[in-house]
């Protein structure tokens, strides 16, 4: 499916809505890349922060009249959208027991966006939640992940939720931890490679991030040689120079480091 043509449509979609809504432009490419496959289907789409309730008809009118549009919020006149044919539940989406009482009744989900209380607590309490009912293969997206350098939201310290997603993906890193043994560190935390046993990837973009899940993310890791007896050439890695300094990639500090090879 064309990705351009699927923009053009949703931005279409977002300047036709009926009532407003507020979105950044460079997310709708994102958008179509994540959520396009889903057109014309009986999925379920679920977004947290109904607001003015805009974004409510964009996502009905691009994705079809088969999609099953579902709005989360805590301001109860978020009901009155009901009336226009979209399910709308009253929850604290930082209360994980509200949320998931909300996702039970919901049933398995296509598309998890939040776009709600931007707090970080909020966006990690709605994707460890939302981890337990997205569909075997569906997508969690938090969007405006700016939020974690904001001051207005920072009362969450060094614990943002960039943060939280940016340690996740060590998760994915250790299903490989058996493949190295002894390499590795020892896995302290089991408990959470249970909980993001079904995340396959975690893709960052520009204010968005999205979990995907995906039955592949069953698989162990497992090395391979496509070819027996097993001959390699001598191993070169070391052999040229130990280090480089490096322009360490954060734009809020300037930090350069020299950057040494091997173990210790």
């Amino acid at each position: 499916m064309n990705n351009q043509f699927q923009q053009d449509r949703l931005l279409e979609a977002f300047k036709n809505s009926p009532e407003t809504s507020l979105k950044i432009t460079t997310y709708f490419p994102i958008y179509a890349n994540l959520f396009s496959h889903l057109i014309g289907s009986k999925c379920t789409f679920i977004e947290t922060g109904v607001l003015n309730g805009g974004s409510l008809f964009m996502w009905r009118s691009w994705l079809g009249p088969d999609a099953e549009i579902i709005g989360i919020d805590l301001n109860r006149e978020a009901k009155k959208w009901e009336d226009h044919g979209f399910d709308i539940y009253i929850c604290d989406q930082g209360n994980p027991k509200e949320l998931e009482q909300v996702l039970l009744q919901v049933g398995p989900f296509d598309v998890l966006l939040d776009d709600g209380g931007h707090q970080s607590f909020q966006q990690i309490t709605t994707l460890c939640t939302g981890l337990k009912h997205g569909k075997d293969t569906s997508v969690i997206v938090v969007e405006d992940t700016h939020t974690s350098f904001m001051k207005e939201f920072s009362r969450h310290g060094q614990h943002s939720f960039c943060e939280y997603a940016k340690d996740a993906t060590d998760v994915l890193t250790a299903k490989a931890h058996d493949l190295y043994a002894g390499q590795m560190p020892p896995i302290d935390n089991p408990s959470v490679l249970d909980q993001f046993r079904r995340i396959h990837s975690i893709e960052f973009y520009s204010n968005l991030i999205a979990f995907k899940l995906n039955p592949l993310a069953a698989q162990k890791p497992e090395g391979i040689v496509n070819k027996a007896p097993i001959t390699f050439s001598q191993d070169f890695r070391y052999q040229g120079r130990d280090s480089c300094q490096v322009n360490w990639p954060n734009p809020f500090l300037d930090k350069k480091i020299r950057l040494f090879g091997g173990g210790v």
